[in-house]
């Protein structure tokens, strides 16, 4: 596959690893936010393993226009506690890995804040991941939705947990739960993160592309 260096891709909550190893290769990073929000994809869950398998956590949501809501004013509800839910997973998951404590304090402050709209959210979280891996991306959001973008690698429904054969091919790294389930590929980063650690920026670009 090759990239032009300009890259559309979903909003995404704690997006799986493929998401930054497109980002990492692209010198621009469009985010689209214009479009009728679709169902069940990764704009407002991620997967992740658990001791009972793998996982999705799930951001719930309300759209105040229904179905023709557009992400940019997708809402998020918090009528459940799913914020403590979803760090309670998270801690049972991986409080053995190696590097879930090194991490902790920067991540668990996402678990607190209460942003209303999801699309301001996941931007927090691409930021505070950003950070922790080093990619330095220039990223855009959309003002229009184009159906067939020129110039832009088009990724917004290929990075979707619908995909049964993901684009790339992932290397494996010890997992928490690989002696049970055996190696799980394109986890959310948050898998990557507290397995490997500061390592983790360099797995990304290690991929074959």
């Amino acid at each position: 596959m090759t990239n032009s260096g300009k890259i559309l891709l979903p909003t995404a909550y704690f997006p799986p690893i493929s998401y930054f190893v497109h980002m990492i290769r692209s010198i621009d990073v469009n985010i689209e936010q214009m479009e009728t929000f679709p169902k069940q994809t990764y704009r407002n869950r991620c997967e992740i393993m658990t001791a009972s398998g793998k996982a999705s956590m799930v951001v719930p949501v309300t759209k105040p226009q229904g179905n023709h809501t557009l992400t940019k004013n997708i809402e998020i509800c918090y009528r459940e506690p799913w914020q403590q839910q979803h760090w309670k997973t998270l801690q049972t998951a991986y409080l053995s890995s190696p590097f879930f404590s090194y991490y902790a304090d920067s991540i668990q402050p996402i678990f607190i804040c209460h942003e209303t709209h999801l699309s301001s959210h996941n931007n927090k979280i691409l930021l505070t991941i950003l950070g922790l891996t080093g990619i330095k991306s220039t990223i855009k959001f959309t003002g229009k939705f184009e159906k067939n973008p020129e110039g832009l690698l088009d990724l917004r429904s290929e990075i979707s947990p619908k995909k049964k054969r993901p684009l790339l091919e992932f290397p494996n790294y010890p997992q928490v739960f690989e002696h049970k389930y055996g190696f799980v590929p394109n986890l959310s980063i948050l898998d990557l993160l507290f397995n490997t650690g500061p390592e983790a920026g360099k797995y990304l670009g290690d991929i074959s592309y």
